[in-house]
Formats: C-alpha cells, sequence, structure tokens
C-alpha cells in the first residue's frame, strides 16, 4: 500500500468477486460501477477503438441478474455496520440489478439520477442522457450522509440538503479536465467527488470496485479518504495508476481545477 501525507492507497488486480472476500468489514463507503451489460463486445464498443483498450460486456438471459447478485452480496460483507454503496447503472439493466438487490440484506434508501447533456445522438428514439445511481447502506440507523448542497433562498436557514436528480450543465467528455486516454468509459470528478463527500469522512477507506480509469480512486485521494481499487483487467492497471497519480504526493496546490469547483 502506498502512502503519502494524506492518504493510504493501492490497487490489487483480480476478480471482484474473488478478492472482496478478504476485505470483510473493511470499507465505509463502495461506489461500483460494474460493466453495464449491454451486449456488446470489442468489435462493436460504442465508442470504438480510438486509443481505447476496449472490454466485452456480453451477459446472456438472466446472466446479469446472478453476476450483480454475487457481487453485491460480497460488497455487503466488505462494508462496516455503518458503510453504504452506490451503484452507477445505465436503464437497460437496472431492473436486473434491483433484482438482485431484492436477495442481499442491504437497504436502498434513494434511487439517483445523473442527469448530463451529451448522449449518442437517435432520430427515432430519446437520446439517453442519464444514468441509475442507486444508495445502498447495511444499517439505516448508523449509516454517513453529510448533504453539500444550500441554498440561500431557501426558507430552511441555510441547511443543507441533497436532492435526488444531479446535473453538472458545465460538464461533457469534452471538457473533462481529468479524462485520459486509454478507457472508454469514465465517470467525472465532480460525480464522484459529491458520493464521496455526501457519505464519507476525511481518512474513511472507499472501496473502488471496478476500477475502470481509476477516478474513484483519484476524487477518493484528493478528498483525503484512503482507497483500495480493485480491477479485473491488468490491461487498466497503468492507466489507473496514471489518472490517480500513484506515487506521487496530492495537496491543494497540485489539484487541477475541476468542474467539481464551479
Amino acid at each position: 500500500m502506498e502512502q503519502n501525507d494524506q492518504a493510504h492507497y493501492e490497487l490489487l488486480i483480480g476478480d471482484v468477486i474473488e478478492l472482496l472476500p478478504s476485505l470483510k468489514d473493511k470499507f465505509h463507503l463502495i461506489i461500483a460501477d460494474p460493466p453495464f451489460g449491454i451486449n456488446f463486445d470489442k468489435s462493436s464498443h460504442e465508442y470504438g477503438a480510438n486509443g481505447n483498450i476496449l472490454y466485452e460486456d456480453k451477459y446472456e438471459d438472466d446472466e446479469y441478474e446472478k453476476f450483480s447478485y454475487d457481487w453485491i452480496s460480497k460488497c455487503y460483507d466488505s462494508l462496516k455496520e455503518e458503510g453504504s454503496m452506490y451503484i452507477i447503472s445505465g436503464w437497460t439493466r437496472v431492473g436486473d440489478v434491483l433484482n438482485a438487490l431484492k436477495k442481499t440484506k442491504f437497504h436502498l434508501v434513494n434511487h439517483l439520477i445523473w442527469n448530463f447533456s451529451w448522449g449518442v445522438f437517435t432520430k427515432r428514439k430519446y437520446v439517453t442522457s442519464h444514468y441509475h445511481i442507486l444508495f445502498l447502506v447495511k444499517d439505516p440507523k448508523k449509516y454517513k450522509f453529510f448533504p453539500q448542497t444550500k441554498n440561500p433562498e431557501s426558507k430552511r436557514k441555510g441547511e443543507k440538503y441533497e436532492e435526488d436528480v444531479l446535473f453538472w450543465p458545465e460538464y461533457n467528455r469534452g471538457n473533462d479536465p481529468d479524462r485520459i486516454d486509454g478507457h472508454p468509459c469514465q465517470l467525472p470528478l465532480c460525480l464522484l467527488k459529491r458520493l464521496i463527500k455526501v457519505s464519507s469522512e476525511e481518512k474513511d477507506l472507499i472501496g473502488d470496485i471496478f476500477s475502470g480509469s481509476g477516478g474513484t480512486a483519484l476524487a477518493a485521494r484528493e478528498l483525503n479518504r484512503n482507497v483500495v481499487s480493485i480491477e479485473k483487467n491488468k490491461e487498466y492497471e497503468e492507466i489507473i495508476k496514471k489518472k490517480a497519480k500513484f506515487g506521487k504526493i496530492i495537496t491543494p496546490e497540485s489539484k487541477k481545477k475541476t468542474l467539481n469547483d464551479f
């Protein structure tokens, strides 16, 4: 495990279903951005090659629901009693994820929507411009929750709150200052930082499973959280380390300006 003045961080290469049992009762928060199960293979990937390392995402019949149950149930055991988890999903498989959740001990607190101002253009159907985010907790009486939003015009005297629809009008994949080459699907730090701030405190341990490009690891490090990233595809190892700045000390002066600052 790497160490600096802020926090610990590490990357484990392997299957989350096999690795999580060794991390029982470890995490304060898990952020999961699993494969969306939209049945493309490397030759039909919607984002094309263009310098990205592509991956297969094919699941037949009820395979995706079973896959979801297998890893989600392992996450439950890996969380502390006050722990919580966010699952990010596209609309095509969110039903399978919800069905899998019913078979676990998790409590579903909220079903969030992240709305974005871009999407694959279509003429004969609505443009998909949102992701689903499920907010789950292990114990509904113990979980951490620190609202970040304040409305100065509210009659509630500045009391902070969170709405279940998230939107950053400034954000677009084309202007993402933290996006790097190599991985086709990267979430913005403004989204990841909001989830981390709301559901954890400094020095808490974040589980960055299905790490992908390492965005959650970078967000956690910049917010002074400890983080363990897990990624099955070894081809993404160097991409994660580059984006999450492994081996570098992150200070306020060294951080890029992100959309979280707008």
